[in-house]
């Protein structure tokens, strides 16, 4: 009988020191099933993390940011100022300390002038903290 309880009471023990939750691997696991969602930084301006989907220190960090025609241009005549804009947004988990090259689609011509078209970035931040930026404009549908 004392066997029997002995084996009992060791039992609920070790029921005991079994973790509840889930653990640091599990939460990992969940943080990366989660889905990402477009992050609005302000008017004509979203953003995706797409680098949050790994570890914070894993490199190359992309992100892609839609923009209006309009930011588009601010952001491209001042390359100082986007990188301004992009550390005090929290872009990456680190700060950029340089922006370039820029490559953009050149070839781009809208039937009408008048509509010009949002844009779409994607910015490569490396390990040294330099970001590369490809623009392309963002793909409209075109309705009979």
């Amino acid at each position: 009988m004392k066997r029997i309880l002995f084996a009992a009471l060791l039992a609920l023990c070790v029921l005991f020191l079994l973790p509840s939750g889930p653990s640091n691997a599990q939460q990992a696991e969940q943080k990366k099933l989660a889905p990402l969602e477009w992050e609005k930084l302000r008017d004509g301006v979203q953003v995706l993390k797409i680098w949050q989907l790994e570890e914070a220190d894993k490199y190359p960090q992309i992100s892609v940011l839609r923009v209006s025609n309009a930011e588009y241009l601010k952001f491209f005549q001042d390359p100082k100022g986007f990188v301004k804009f992009i550390n005090a947004n929290q872009v990456f988990s680190k700060p950029v300390k340089v922006a370039g090259p820029w490559v953009t689609l050149s070839s781009y011509n809208p039937k009408n002038p008048k509509d010009d078209p949002d844009w779409v970035l994607t910015l490569v931040h490396g390990k040294l903290s330099y970001m590369v930026v490809s623009a392309l404009p963002q793909l409209t549908q075109e309705y009979p």
